[in-house]
């Protein structure tokens, strides 16, 4: 499984193989509504012929649809450019604040490559927030950088959206939904709301009348606290797997009851 060049809290390299076994087996084009680090798109350009990645963090999107039209020598030399020293705090704040200007799709991933955790995140204004690392672009990060662009460039058969879920004409195929988790901590989860929890399952229920089949990952409890929307997991299918998301979180969050709820 390739691992996300964006150090994702919650990213679903690790569970493909628990997931796949789960796929409708007789459909090729899967819409990833909420594909963040991309871990589960990218693992799964083998498994469906079309792949529609949407995610509503726009530098994000831009910076994958870069990836697919730009070489790697290029994509290189770019990040290389932008690059900061892991020991200058200066530096990283002069970044921080030149991306929340301008939104730059670049900037971007070096600021996710320094910060503390390499974790994203923002706060009520979309503002980019995460405190210095004392890291930077490095040799690993480049490794992974690079899986991913191999499986980007002129790929034909993933196409990248900047939505609301809501927003994607979905007329057939199989849906895959990895929204952020209310009851988790994860610093992206600025861009949710309990309302758009609600959306999210009215959203679920419209697919399951239309016939599209879909696979929503959730967690039923975390740190002890329930999921509020358990009641509307529960109308369908609901398979507990395990996943231990404190390799990639900064403090020790105890288990998680991670979940799978589908309607086929």
């Amino acid at each position: 499984m390739l691992k996300s060049p964006f150090n994702y809290s919650g990213s679903k390299d690790s569970l493909i193989p628990q997931l796949k076994q789960y796929f409708p087996k007789d459909i090729d084009k899967c819409y990833d509504l909420f594909c963040g680090g991309c871990g589960f798109s990218i693992n799964v350009l083998d498994t469906f012929s079309r792949i529609i990645a949407n995610d509503i963090i726009t530098p994000l999107i831009r910076f994958y649809k870069w990836l697919q039209v730009t070489s790697w020598e290029h994509v290189l030399e770019e990040v290389a450019k932008r690059n900061i020293s892991k020991d200058s705090h200066e530096e990283y704040l002069k970044l921080r604040q030149r991306f929340n200007e301008t939104k730059d799709f670049i900037d971007f991933f070096i600021l996710c490559s320094s910060c503390t955790n390499n974790m994203m995140r923002f706060n009520k204004s979309y503002e980019f927030n995460q405190t210095w690392g004392k890291r930077h672009f490095n040799p690993s990060t480049e490794a992974r950088l690079q899986g991913y662009h191999k499986k980007l460039y002129q790929n034909p058969n993933i196409h990248f959206f900047n939505r609301h879920f809501y927003d994607i004409t979905i007329d057939s195929g199989f849906v895959y939904l990895d929204p952020p988790y209310c009851i988790t901590e994860a610093g992206y989860n600025a861009y949710w709301s309990n309302n758009l929890e609600h959306k999210l399952y009215d959203f679920m229920d419209d697919l399951n009348h239309r016939g599209v089949k879909f696979v929503l990952s959730g967690v039923l409890e975390h740190k002890g606290r329930l999921n509020p929307f358990k009641d509307r997991m529960l109308k369908y299918d609901v398979i507990t797997l395990q996943m231990d998301y404190n390799k990639v979180a900064k403090k020790k969050i105890g288990a998680t009851q991670e979940v799978i709820v589908k309607n086929f």
